[in-house]
């Protein structure tokens, strides 16, 4: 139980964007304190304020009722305040009218004679009635007894945060219980992705030339396997001048009509018999050899003429096809239209992005417990708010600790059709090693990030929230263990964080109160 703070109107209104204040300013008395009480079913919530019960005086129970399904107010229905008498008996029961307002339920009666009750809310509405029982209260004899009762209750805490039902109702909120439950066991590590082995791949001059191409490609096209990127035209590989290559084209001519002549003398003889077949064979063979010289010159003469008739260094169709090894995307071009290069120099770098590596740096302590049973991985990725679940195979790892960083590099391959991963990023990998634990968990969105400190806001009363700093444990799917700062029974906010944060800011400013 504690005195209710009120925010002023205006300034909180701002703060939270909301619209018209229905509020006015609550005047304190020296006669009553201001009480409240917050109790959940699994269908609503409810918020009442009230007075200390003094046996004979009138009292109003401010009744706010939300509904558990969208945190939305109960909009019809009569609530009433039941008390029935400890040591047994007849109960009493104060009712009200329709709510004045969605929510707000207004429940004014004189409680019954001096005593301990077990007292209820209860609400019939269309499609609904509930019973919120709220355990053990006194009604009082007088009032200096019930406000001297009142004032032995627990302070306020200095820290909470005042978050109104009407905000509540009119923004997007929600929150959810803290639960205990089996959560599978993860080692939460840093990662990087590479490429795959095999999955990178270097374009490279196959000899000195020049490079050519209809269009070059660019950084970040994706080009098929054995796709043409380029032409490679080989430079002169004859310093010769012309006329030394024409006098070899017509020596290399006469050495073929020379042999031509040979042949078919030898012919002629073996058909006179008077030579042996061998001799025909040779005549052959050095007809064949003269032709093939023959052609070797004049290629070389047309590939010095091409040369300075082009200023390239090749013959027509004498030009290398640099094709893509792999497929995939291009991620480095070194290569300039027009430039010469040496042999082995590189043109192209191609990556496979469909597919990629993931290895996962696992410290040397949680080694045994990852290799061969990891059964599930997902990532948490900076600007990401959602970690992101892999399709992963081929598990495997070299054995021996990195001697950088002292950890196991497990390494695995990872399906990347969806192309959310980045060669060469840093991300975090949480590993699911298939044995499971009980403990706190929370749901995924209750956790906020503040400096690198995770933290949840706890609902401490119906308008009132106080932030907590946890320790995680470990992240599965859409619940998050806690080893520390929430404890099962406590509710955190699932919805509207924001909105709490802002109201944060709000604190100090004047009291009011609900129109009831």
């Amino acid at each position: 139980m504690t005195t209710r703070t009120r925010l002023l109107c205006a300034a909180l209104l701002a703060a939270v964007g909301m619209g018209a204040c229905t509020r006015q300013t609550e005047t304190a008395t020296a006669e009553s304190e201001t009480l409240n009480v917050t109790d959940w079913t699994d269908k609503t919530e409810l918020y009442m304020e009230y007075p200390p019960l003094v046996a004979g005086q009138t009292a109003l129970f401010a009744v706010h009722l939300t509904k558990l399904d969208d945190f939305k107010p109960v909009t019809a229905g009569r609530a009433s305040v039941e008390f029935a008498p400890e040591a047994g008996g007849q109960p009493k029961t104060i009712a009200g009218p329709e709510p004045s307002r969605p929510g707000a339920f207004r429940v004014e009666g004189a409680p019954p004679a001096a005593g301990r009750y077990r007292w209820a809310l209860v609400l019939e509405a269309p499609g609904l009635a509930v019973r919120h029982d709220l355990g053990m209260i006194t009604v009082f004899a007088d009032l200096q007894a019930a406000n001297a009762e009142a004032a032995r209750g627990h302070a306020d805490d200095p820290a909470a945060i005042v978050y109104l039902k009407e905000q509540q109702w009119t923004n997007e909120f929600a929150t959810s219980p803290v639960q205990e439950a089996d959560v599978r066991t993860s080692v939460r590590v840093p990662a990087t992705v590479h490429p795959l082995p095999g999955g990178e791949a270097i374009v490279a001059a196959p000899a000195a030339g020049r490079l050519m191409a209809d269009r070059l490609p660019s950084i970040g096209d994706q080009v098929r396997a054995d796709a043409i990127l380029a032409r490679l035209e080989p430079r002169l590989v004859v310093s010769a001048d012309r006329a030394t290559l024409a006098a070899d084209v017509a020596e290399a001519q006469a050495a073929l009509d020379g042999a031509r002549v040979e042949q078919t003398r030898a012919e002629r003889l073996l058909a006179d018999r008077a030579v042996p077949a061998r001799r025909v064979e040779d005549a052959r063979r050095g007809t064949t050899v003269a032709e093939v010289r023959l052609r070797a010159a004049e290629a070389r003469l047309a590939q010095r003429d091409e040369t300075l008739r082009t200023g390239g260094g090749t013959a027509a169709g004498n030009a290398f096809a640099l094709r893509a090894p792999i497929g995939g995307r291009i991620t480095e071009v070194m290569a300039t239209l027009g430039a010469s290069y040496d042999e082995g120099a590189p043109l192209f770098k191609i990556a496979r992005i469909d597919a990629v590596e993931l290895e996962a740096h696992v410290p040397a302590a949680d080694a045994a417990l990852v290799r061969d049973l990891i059964t599930g991985v997902v990532l948490e990725i900076p600007g990401r708010t959602e970690p992101l679940p892999l399709r992963f195979h081929h598990v495997h790892d070299p054995g021996v600790l990195d001697q950088t960083t002292r950890a196991l590099p497990v390494q695995m391959e990872v399906d990347n059709r969806d192309r959310l991963l980045l060669i060469g990023q840093a991300v975090t990998a949480v590993l699911y090693t298939g044995g499971k634990q009980r403990m706190t968990v929370v749901p995924r969105a209750a956790v906020l990030m503040e400096a690198g400190r995770p933290y949840v806001f706890v609902q401490i009363g119906g308008e009132r929230f106080a932030r907590r700093f946890v320790d995680i444990a470990t992240r599965d799917g859409d619940v998050v263990g806690i080893k520390a700062g929430v404890k099962p029974g406590d509710r955190v906010v699932t919805r509207g964080a924001y909105e709490v944060q802002l109201a944060s800011a709000a604190k100090g400013l004047s009291a009011e109160g609900h129109v009831h």
